[in-house]
């Protein structure tokens, strides 16, 4: 068993004292043959996949974040960069005790690894994908694995409409109402539709970034790689109309996307109360601009009914 497989079912059997319900226990092995599965199915994808060519003459670049997580990053870069329509993969490590080049076989020349030497946070990604000067960005979380080709479709769905930032996973702000975990932020995944936050995977332009740091400044935010909540707020509403998540299912998930210590979401119990903030002072500030659909849109539940 390789080395990332030995991590991913450490990760998995660490959740078993948080399952509430033996039936919540035994899906474990459920779990288990999905990350085998989905773990081979990548690696065959990696293997045998088609490198794609610039699409309509576009190419991009690539910004990856990785701190708790890095023996997940190969198979990251090697996802993106199997495709030619990639010009430049940046990995930024901001974990002081590991060197990122230990865990990235990878010489491509296309690949810059970077072991940060002052503290940065989830909002870095924003910073690094301005500095690349690219016309086109995608970046996604280091729990989420894409194959090639979904690499590709997402860079296509920017280009088919770049009027606002895309991605597969989004949340539903909804105020007012307060759940048992204190989520106001619903998760929404598998269709196509407008959301009110992108989470884990983001495909944006150099004008969604303009915005970014405008409304940074409005808000008083001077530091974006100092920014640990809300970069992807800020990415959200830096459109001209409403992000949208695809209809597109990960090749694979990281079994510590919601394990305390490793998930920032699990680990901070004031998360979601500063994601509020965040997430409504952005909207303000948005809105200040004369952002027509922020101004008319109203807060809907899962099922995209208006909420009063």
């Amino acid at each position: 068993m390789t080395g990332f497989l030995r991590q991913q079912f450490r990760y998995l059997f660490q959740t078993l004292p948080l399952r509430r319900g033996w039936r919540d226990k035994l899906w474990i092995l459920a779990e288990g043959v999905y990350l085998l599965v989905g773990y081979f199915w990548l690696l065959i994808t990696l293997r045998c996949g088609t490198r794609a060519a610039p699409i309509a003459g576009k190419t991009c670049v690539v910004v990856l974040l990785t701190h708790n997580r890095p023996q997940n990053i190969s198979l990251l870069v090697e996802g993106a960069l199997r495709n030619r329509f990639v010009t430049r993969v940046i990995v930024s490590n901001s974990n002081p005790r590991i060197k990122i080049r230990d865990w990235v076989a990878s010489t491509d020349s296309r690949l810059l690894l970077v072991d940060e030497t002052s503290p940065t946070q989830p909002g870095h990604r924003l910073v690094l994908a301005r500095q690349t000067g690219a016309e086109y960005v995608l970046s996604i979380d280091d729990d989420i694995f894409l194959t090639p080709g979904q690499w590709s479709r997402l860079f296509g769905l920017l280009l088919a409409d770049d009027q606002c930032p895309h991605g597969i996973i989004g949340h539903l702000y909804r105020p007012g109402t307060t759940p048992a975990d204190g989520n106001r932020f619903p998760h929404v995944a598998g269709r196509e539709t407008e959301v009110d936050v992108l989470i884990g995977a983001y495909a944006f332009t150099s004008e969604h970034l303009k915005c970014v740091f405008e409304l940074a400044g409005k808000i008083g935010i001077s530091d974006l790689s100092r920014l640990r909540n809300g970069e992807d707020i800020l990415l959200s509403f830096s459109g001209t109309k409403p992000p949208r998540v695809h209809p597109m299912k990960p090749a694979l998930l990281c079994a510590s996307g919601a394990l305390p210590g490793v998930a920032l979401w699990k680990s901070d119990h004031g998360f979601w109360d500063e994601r509020v903030r965040v997430f409504e002072n952005v909207r303000d500030a948005r809105m200040a601009m004369n952002s027509p659909w922020v101004s008319r849109k109203k807060p809907v539940d899962m099922e995209g009914r208006a909420v009063a």
